[in-house]
């Protein structure tokens, strides 16, 4: 029979430098401010898992030929884990053997250097098994029973395939603003901390990403990057982390209630306006009072079109920029057309891209200003608008 249990489970997955760290603290504050206990939220992560393997692996390996190996290093759970299993110990044995025999100096090794060497690879693989299988495991003991007070927090990007009942949620980011993230966050480990520019820092985000595709396309026939694999898609690129946890606690509630909501969400500043600015008179300010009281509908999303990657709204301006106007820094929306598909009316998804002027990106401008300081320009996440708009409209004269 076909378990019916939903617990609150969110499986958090991310490319690189979305923000997941931050948003698993976020999602924390705001549990608590809703009433759960401390010992009722628990968070799993994966890479905090694979950190412990490699720690007590690295002391055993250091103090391989000391007769008196600490005790610490002989009793930890997570060496045993291997040492117990014949064919791990045996890969165990082997690794040191190589590492010696190729003179692998291992006194300062990183967690980073340890993935990429070669004699690491069986290791590597065994440690992948122990936490895909404790993770699946810990899915099935979750799921014996409702547990309406509890909430798990996994932050893992192999999660949605190991615990198919989890709410998934992947976070996104545009290659520029997770580069510009990296590079100018120096808190991060020491292998982020070393780029001469933004550019650099882009490149390895782009390498590791991919590389991260690849590796798990090849050991587990699972891609990342397909959207099916989710309940839930966020680009962080232009949202703060309140909004991005908020949008993942209002969904996961619709998730299990079973309550429709929108796959994707984005920020309002990625959207661009097919129309002339609306008059923000009383019907806008009455449905920028309503959202600002109770929140975006999650079931409402904006329809767009997506052409020579820019995103158009074609549905949905009034509650775009109301969102906006309130200072929301994520909406909803769902793409109906790309490029040369054709959408209503027999029209494609560049030919109604096309429609898009300079007036109308003016217009909405100072509407993304009302909440802040800072000034906006459609220029600031689509480079260069402006310029190419402007050749097209002589060009139309």
């Amino acid at each position: 029979m076909e378990n019916k249990i939903k617990n609150k489970i969110i499986a958090l997955s991310g490319q690189p430098v979305t923000g997941k760290g931050t948003t698993v603290k976020s999602l924390i504050e705001k549990l608590k401010e809703k009433g759960y206990d401390d010992e009722n939220i628990h968070v799993i992560s994966t890479g905090n898992e694979f950190r412990n393997y490699f720690n007590v692996i690295s002391e055993f390996v250091k103090n391989f030929d000391n007769n008196e190996m600490p005790e610490k290093v002989l009793q930890n759970a997570y060496l045993k884990n291997i040492s117990e299993n014949k064919e791990y110990r045996r890969i165990l044995i082997d690794t040191i053997t190589q590492l010696k025999q190729n003179k692998v100096n291992i006194n300062n090794l990183n967690i980073e250097q340890a993935n990429n060497l070669k004699e690491f690879k069986g290791l590597r693989k065994i440690v992948d098994t122990l936490i895909d299988t404790n993770i699946e495991q810990k899915g099935k003991i979750i799921n014996q029973e409702e547990r309406p007070d509890e909430i798990w927090i996994i932050d893992s990007r192999l999660a949605f395939h190991n615990i198919p009942e989890a709410f998934s949620v992947r976070l996104t980011s545009t290659p520029d603003i997770a580069a510009k993230r990296l590079f100018n966050d120096k808190n991060r480990g020491q292998e982020d901390n070393n780029y001469i520019s933004i550019i650099e820092a882009k490149e390895a985000r782009e390498k590791r990403r991919i590389g991260e595709q690849e590796r798990y396309k090849k050991r587990y026939d699972v891609d990342l990057e397909n959207e099916d694999n989710y309940d839930l898609i966020i680009d962080t690129s232009y949202a703060t982390i309140e909004d991005t946890s908020d949008t993942i606690l209002t969904c996961l509630d619709c998730y299990v209630k079973d309550k429709p909501f929108s796959q994707k969400w984005t920020s309002p500043k990625t959207l661009l306006p097919l129309q002339t600015g609306r008059d923000t008179g009383y019907g806008f300010m009455e449905l920028a009072k309503e959202i600002q009281k109770n929140g975006y509908m999650p079931s409402e999303a904006i329809e767009i079109i997506e052409a020579g990657g820019r995103s158009y709204i074609i549905e949905g301006h009034h509650r775009n920029f109301c969102s906006a106007y309130i200072g929301k820094t994520l909406v909803p929306y769902k793409v109906i057309g790309k490029d040369d598909n054709k959408i209503s009316w027999g029209n494609t998804a560049n030919y109604r891209a096309n429609g898009l002027r300079r007036i109308y990106l003016w217009d909405h401008e100072s509407i993304f200003e009302h909440n802040t300081d800072e000034k906006f320009s459609y220029d600031d996440i689509y480079p260069g608008i402006y310029e190419e708009l402007q050749k097209e409209e002589e060009n139309q004269r």
